[in-house]
């Protein structure tokens, strides 16, 4: 037998899996590196990619440093001190922002987890909600129509720093660069038009891991026409240690750091499975991230064949963004065809809100999901189109209802920040 376990996020998971039935385990591969992380942080922030770094801050500059939500693994809170400690020499005349896109603002135990309260208590901190529209100002609209619109902490600012994290991602193929700027302090208009045409067009399976997926092209377009200045975006192992950091232009610095992201994030696995079974974590919040991890683990798993996952969101199906929520509760259940009727009517306000129940209707449509969960409801389940299971033996003993006594089964520890890569043809 195959005997595994791996975290949710909120408990260790354990199963066996029979040998015949074992195909892969897509672990990432360990990082060896003699350096601390200070060192990794401080080489990178003194090296800077494509530009110069803290040298280009102007002498009194007021700066913004931009800082993500709880929903990424980022740990912003341990660099920011070496950040803290370059720009001082130039400027003091500094401010915090968080990027939350339409999640919530963060609760103050967030922000001193992502700011640290030694610079909260020194510096304005500009907790960012979306829903105060009063606060965006207007830019310039880009050539694919993209009026884009920025908080206004952010368009005061001389110069703009981000700090963010390269994962695989579901629109933009990876994270991390200016995606803090889109959708992170851009206006919900500005946010709408970017993700509703690329989840009506794209298929997101062709997107996962594409860094020149046209997304990606929008908003590495909307860092230089705002005027991006700085990036600081890290990769993390699967115990969000940092081992690479990535400093610089918007677009040199953030593809440098796909590049090793790519040799750490990526396993190669011999070809898809008929089972996958799956671990959210790190994108594990609510299901607004976790449709991310699932989605992802479909690169391992046959068209037709069945998810197991494991997913225990501590703010359940919408809670970080909780102006969505009604739409994914209207609307998950339904289809394409319906949102587009809607939309072309007029019906659907949260434009924003309805990329989730569109992106969710092409998971169901490609593969089966059981779901072991703590914290989502059997109602919640059914709306989602998953089968709810308390434990993994039943959980497996349905998948082989499903699939056969034959199926192979794959293992993803980490989803959430892993794309897997056939060796084979599936």
């Amino acid at each position: 037998m195959f005997s595994y376990s791996f975290y949710t996020g909120s408990r260790d998971v354990k199963f066996e899996i029979p040998d015949e039935n074992f195909l892969y385990c897509a672990e990432h591969p360990h990082y060896q590196t003699d350096q601390t992380e200070e060192e990794i942080i401080c080489e990178a922030l003194d090296h800077p990619i494509g530009n110069g770094g803290f040298d280009d801050v102007p002498q009194n500059a007021k700066v913004i440093i931009i800082v993500d939500d709880v929903t990424r693994p980022t740990p912003t809170g341990r660099i920011i001190p070496f950040v803290m400690e370059r720009l001082l020499k130039r400027t003091s005349n500094i401010a915090f922002a968080t990027a939350p896109g339409t999640h919530r603002p963060l609760t103050e135990e967030e922000l001193e987890l992502k700011i640290g309260r030694k610079y909260m208590d020194q510096y304005p901190v500009y907790n960012i909600d979306y829903k105060e529209h009063e606060k965006y100002r207007y830019l310039t609209t880009n050539a694919q129509g993209t009026r884009i619109s920025l908080h206004e902490c952010v368009t005061e600012a001389d110069f703009i720093i981000c700090i963010g994290n390269i994962g695989p991602h579901n629109m933009v193929g990876w994270s991390g660069g200016a995606k803090m700027l889109q959708p992170g302090v851009s206006s919900e208009e500005t946010t709408t038009q970017t993700h509703l045409y690329y989840f009506t067009h794209d298929q997101m399976l062709d997107v996962i891991g594409n860094v020149n997926c046209r997304a990606r092209q929008e908003i590495d377009e909307i860092g230089t026409l705002v005027g991006l200045n700085l990036i600081i975006n890290t990769v993390l192992d699967t115990e969000m240690n940092v081992i690479g950091v990535f400093c610089g232009h918007h677009i040199q610095a953030h593809r440098e750091g796909v590049k090793f992201a790519e040799k750490y994030l990526c396993p190669k696995i011999p070809r898809k499975a008929d089972i996958v079974i799956v671990s959210a974590y790190p994108n594990h919040v609510d299901y607004w991230q976790g449709m991310k991890p699932l989605v992802f683990s479909f690169l391992g798993l046959k068209r037709g064949g069945t998810a197991i996952y494991v997913f225990d969101p501590p703010e359940g199906l919408c809670n970080n963004s909780p102006a969505h929520r009604e739409t994914l509760r209207h609307y998950l259940d339904k289809d394409k065809e319906t949102v587009l009727k809607d939309l072309k009517d007029g019906k659907i306000t949260d434009q924003v809100g309805i990329i989730n129940p569109l992106g969710h209707y092409q998971m169901r449509e490609y593969a089966n999901t059981i779901c072991m969960t703590n914290h989502l409801t059997e109602e919640e389940c059914r709306l989602l189109g998953w089968t709810k299971i308390d434990t993994f033996e039943e959980a497996l003993e349905e998948a082989f209802r499903r699939q056969g006594r034959e199926a192979k089964i794959g293992v993803i520890p980490m989803s959430g920040e892993t794309v897997v890569k056939c060796t084979e043809e599936s």
